[in-house]
């Protein structure tokens, strides 16, 4: 049974995403007053025509209390029949000030016991050890004597995940957490002590099997409609969001596996329940429940499933979406991302083992599947086309700026490769009295290199260190800190420095580490590129490395052999 929805005004969050569009598009065909909100004004959102009015917030995740206080304002200002965040970005600070919203408007999204449940990994697979509902090995790990307890039993490669993807802030502006591998125990132990910073963690043994997701609507507890879809292309090739996507029938088992955690959280609202599925042998392992709205919408809606309408029919009006199964077979894709997935796959720019290189004809299917009558374009559709070609043109210009880069990149290489091999430097070095060694964070390669010339009897030069990192007082990363310990050179009261513009007007000759730190000097300050090298152009040997990789989050022998590649550069220093 369809309605017609009185002039109803609804708030939609989240407006640079896709999934927020197939929202406003969804809700916008049935007549319904839309305001589309985002931190970006040119969010895609706001370049459609059934985005009747829209505004910006601050960043949710570094300006939690700005973007609350501005949606409270917002609330109070206008009434709006019912208010959807999208991405847990917004859902969970508005879960905190959930009394406040429903003074004003109705808030789709499940009350926030079932959402802690769902939001947290570690309790998610509690609940469905609970019910019976496989999961792969997991070990909790809420500090490192968890960890040593449990090492000696775990099998590689392990997955390592966040308990929350957005984690509280603390001291760091780094909150928004993802999942990592681990292939032996030494860089198990770094990326846990890494992690456990910010959350506790979740490992689990791997399990080899196609993304699945079972997307749903559902009264308290209850399954009303559900839709299935199979990941085709990811982003990362390890294992993430889908660039590529294809609705196919509901799997009745994994159908019964939502249900039970579904009713054992009297869930009400959408929710994607997501799976690996394992063709070969038909065994599957939960991985995650999504308390709202997911990524690949578009296609759900696209296939017949339009679940936003589905939730506004059942929170305004309690009313059920008609029972059907929706079409099998549809293919929805992200252009821009599907795009670097062509690109990460046939180039070859992830050496990860896990990946499961597809063949030429599977990869020549995959791109004429666009052919395919039931293939659709995320942000396309015929009765609203801008934001399809807004898409489409800021693809063509990712597309120039990442090939132009690439060349560029590839210039600046063989250009310093020059210097480093003639020994360039020797003249501007002999001319230079004040020196700036740079990376990202000054908390691991420039420290090192200002403390190793500290170190040194003879100096020659005034140097200071500093990095890109917008954070000041920041201390020197632990395992680096250890490293150094091993070479007598003691950076345990190191506090890092964030570049200025008079660090560099001051600076005779400045160091950097990598190709990428000399592009983003210049595009920051231009001026300044005539006196940027590469750290290594100190020393014309052909084994030394062109650029010093940033070992942060690595093995303890990544840090290693960063510090021994920077004390060979620093020792180089008074001898050209």
């Amino acid at each position: 049974m369809s309605l017609q929805p009185e002039n109803d005004s609804i708030l939609v969050l989240d407006g640079e995403e896709f999934s927020t569009l197939s929202i406003v598009r969804s809700l916008g065909r049935k007549g319904l007053t839309i305001t589309v909100a985002a931190t970006d004004d040119k969010a895609i959102c706001r370049y459609s025509k059934y985005t009747q009015h829209f505004f910006t917030y601050p960043d949710p995740l570094t300006a939690t209390e700005g973007f609350t206080q501005t949606i409270i304002k917002k609330l109070t200002e206008q009434n709006y029949t019912l208010l959807i965040p999208v991405t847990e970005l917004t859902t969970l600070p508005l879960a905190k000030i959930r009394q406040q919203i429903e003074q004003r408007t109705l808030l789709a999204l499940a009350d926030n016991q079932a959402l802690d449940i769902v939001t947290n990994k570690a309790k998610t697979f509690a609940l469905a050890e609970k019910h019976g509902i496989p999961i792969p090995k997991s070990y909790h790990i809420d500090d490192l004597q968890a960890l040593e307890n449990c090492i000696t039993e775990i099998n590689y490669p392990v997955v390592i995940k966040p308990s929350r993807s957005i984690a509280d802030q603390k001291n760091d502006i780094r909150a928004k957490l993802k999942v990592d591998y681990a292939f032996n125990a030494e860089e198990l132990q770094q990326k846990t002590h890494n992690l456990l910073k910010y959350t506790e963690i979740i490992l689990q043994e791997y399990f080899a099997g196609t993304g699945t997701g079972i997307e749903l609507i559902a009264d308290r507890g209850t399954i009303i409609h559900a839709f299935q879809h199979q990941r085709l292309h990811e982003l990362p090739l390890t294992g993430g969001g889908s660039c590529l996507r294809q609705s196919v029938a509901v799997h009745p088992q994994l159908l019964n596996y939502a249900q039970a955690l579904i009713k054992a959280l009297n869930w009400h609202g959408v929710a994607m329940v997501e799976f690996k599925h394992n063709a070969e042998n038909n065994q599957s392992c939960l991985m995650e429940i999504n308390g709202r709205f997911w990524g690949s919408l578009p296609l759900a809606v696209a296939a017949g499933s339009d679940f936003p309408w589905f939730l506004y029919q059942m929170l305004i009006h309690q009313q059920y979406p008609q029972q059907f199964n929706s079409e099998p077979g549809h293919i929805s894709r992200k252009i821009k991302e599907d795009l670097y997935w062509y690109i990460q796959v046939i180039f070859r720019r992830d050496n990860s083992p896990l990946i499961k290189w597809p063949t030429t004809t599977q990869l020549i299917k995959d791109f004429c599947s666009i052919f395919n009558y039931r293939h659709h374009f995320d942000a396309f559709y015929y009765k609203d086309l801008k934001p399809g070609f807004i898409e489409l043109g800021r693809t063509g210009l990712w597309l120039y700026y990442f090939i132009s880069g690439y060349i560029r990149k590839r210039w600046l290489k063989k250009k310093h490769l020059k210097i480093k091999q003639t020994q360039a430097i020797a003249q501007p070095l002999k001319l230079a009295k004040n020196i700036r060694f740079l990376c990202y964070g000054n908390i691991n390669r420039s420290a090192v290199a200002e403390c190793l010339y500290h170190q040194r009897d003879n100096k020659r030069f005034s140097v200071q260190s500093a990095g890109f990192h917008p954070k000041n007082q920041r201390p020197a990363d632990p395992n680096m800190v250890k490293i150094a310990q091993e070479y007598h050179c003691d950076m345990s009261n190191w506090s890092s420095l964030s570049l200025t513009e008079n660090m560099l007007n001051t600076a005779d000759l400045i160091f950097v580490m990598e190709i990428e730190h000399i592009e983003k000097l210049t595009q920051q300050y231009p001026k300044q590129s005539r006196k940027t090298y590469l750290l290594s152009a100190l020393d014309a040997d052909e084994k030394s490395p062109l650029e010093i990789s940033d070992p942060y989050g690595k093995t303890l022998d990544e840090y290693r052999r960063c510090f021994n590649q920077i004390k060979n550069f620093i020792s180089q220093l008074n001898k050209l």
